[in-house]
């Protein structure tokens, strides 16, 4: 493929046909299922599902079917198939999404999560980078390999409709649809970030995660602190010890046994990516008050233990009256949210295992402990790429951005991925995405960097026709 021709062929079709798709996506109001009860009476998930059918199908790809796959008590699936043209061995799946989280809050003026804003190069609005763009830039793809008339082979797109849920019905789709889907030689999967819009990212690392709620009781009811304290436990203060038992409360390290050992060539990864951003400072990543230090000042350290390393942080809590209208009470439980993320490697049931022995264990005061897990999934380390994919995204990279693609994990969860390289142990797996910085995802003022997304394309055609043709 000639590339000068497919960011041209790519340009336009933005201009002209993914974007206006793109903004009317924005203006669909549709939740994931987690954060709307009525998802299956309002059908706005169907209505969403539908704007992409229409409008993949009105892009001239040959030999594509395209269908909402919908089953009673279930997401809605998007489901294309395009036939192969000139290579019959192999089979590519790509996958994305296209639930939303909620608004979140009020957005900065002129902005709001259902109206589609063009601003310095960004289009804003809730679901267009997470994971809004997926469908439109793996449509535009395969049509920018035809449009070259070159061979690809079998393509297969999914895009689910509760990712933001915990895609409780991905599998489920793919195992009825494994007939029709064969076996695969490769997955992308365009649902991940970037470290900035400089150059190619490829994601080689997901964390795993596991949350819990622990739950401390002392009392049988609530008392005058001036009559209980001295005599009863706090039950925070119990919940204090409690946590100090899961990471180290000055460092923040978390017990031995939710670490594994990392890869020497992860290390190595780590330190390219920390000599690559050294003149950058973590306040731009994690936008720390003015002051405030992080973790550690070794930045390679900082990659690690945002990606290969347990972390656990507090999420919420319960048993507290506002600080504004509390009273001089001696509290009778306190109830926390805790969010563990696990290296990619670590079993996340074994995860469950560890946490609730830790917190449950010789309960001081023998206080009663509840803990109960709210959900885990594992995590997803990438195993060496194909020499045919390294091959195409360094030429891409170099092209569209003058230099080489870049490694990177990722601290945060996908947990379907592990889930689909169980399911296709053989198949090469790639996780790729534009959620680089000021993209917002989850946040307010969610954005969309259009020409960041635009070369992505360019690259993600390049990467399938080169990987079928090799």
């Amino acid at each position: 493929m000639n590339y000068e021709q497919t960011l041209k062929d790519a340009k336009k079709d933005f201009e002209e046909s993914i974007l206006p798709g793109l903004q009317d996506f924005v203006r669909i109001d549709n939740l994931s299922p987690d954060f709307d009860p009525e998802w299956e009476t309002n059908f706005k998930a169907e209505k969403a599902g539908f704007h992409l059918v229409n409008w993949a199908i009105n892009q001239g790809v040959k030999g594509m079917k395209v269908e909402l796959i919908k089953e009673k008590g279930r997401t809605p699936l998007v489901f294309i198939e395009i036939a192969p043209q000139g290579i019959d061995n192999k089979t590519v799946l790509l996958y994305g999404h296209y639930d939303k989280q909620p608004p979140l809050g009020e957005w900065d003026e002129g902005l709001a999560p259902t109206k589609p804003v063009i601003k310095n190069g960004l289009l804003y609005g809730r679901g267009a980078s997470d994971d809004g763009y997926a469908l439109f830039a793996i449509v535009e793809s395969i049509k920018l390999i035809q449009l070259q008339n070159k061979k690809h082979g079998k393509i297969i797109i999914t895009i689910e409709s509760g990712e933001e849920s915990g895609s409780p019905d991905l599998v489920y789709y793919l195992k009825k649809l494994s007939d029709r889907i064969g076996n695969l030689d490769l997955m992308i999967c365009m649902d991940s970030g970037c470290k900035d819009y400089s150059a190619i990212w490829l994601t080689t690392s997901l964390r795993g995660m596991c949350a819990v709620e622990c739950e401390v009781e002392c009392l049988k009811e609530s008392v005058h602190s001036g009559s209980g304290s001295g005599i009863a436990p706090d039950s925070f203060t119990v919940m204090r010890q409690l946590l100090d038992r899961l990471d180290d409360p000055k460092t923040s390290k978390v017990l031995a046994p939710l670490s594994v050992e990392i890869p020497q060539y992860r290390i190595d990864d780590a330190q390219k990516l920390a000599d690559y951003e050294k003149e950058k400072t973590v306040t731009e990543i994690v936008k720390l008050l003015e002051g405030v230090k992080p973790l550690t000042d070794d930045y390679k350290e900082i990659i690690l233990n945002n990606t290969w390393r347990p972390t656990v942080v507090v999420t919420g809590m319960t048993g507290f009256p506002a600080a504004e209208g509390a009273g001089n009470v001696l509290r009778a439980k306190t109830k926390a949210k805790l969010s563990f993320r696990l290296p990619p490697t670590f079993d996340c049931k074994e995860s469950e295992k560890v946490i609730t022995e830790t917190l449950t264990k010789d309960p001081p005061y023998n206080s009663k402990i509840t803990v109960k897990v709210i959900c885990s999934g594992n995590g997803w380390a990438a195993k060496d790429m194909h020499p045919s994919l390294k091959k195409s995204f360094s030429e891409s990279s170099k092209f569209l951005f003058g230099k080489d693609y870049y490694n990177s994990g990722e601290g945060g969860s996908i947990p379907f991925i592990a889930e689909l390289g169980e399911l296709y142990p053989k198949c090469e797996i790639v996780v790729t995405g534009v959620l680089g910085p000021g993209s917002n995802a989850h946040c307010l003022n969610e954005c969309l960097n259009l020409d960041y997304t635009t070369k992505m394309i360019v690259a993600l055609s390049h990467s399938i026709h080169d990987f079928c043709n090799q």
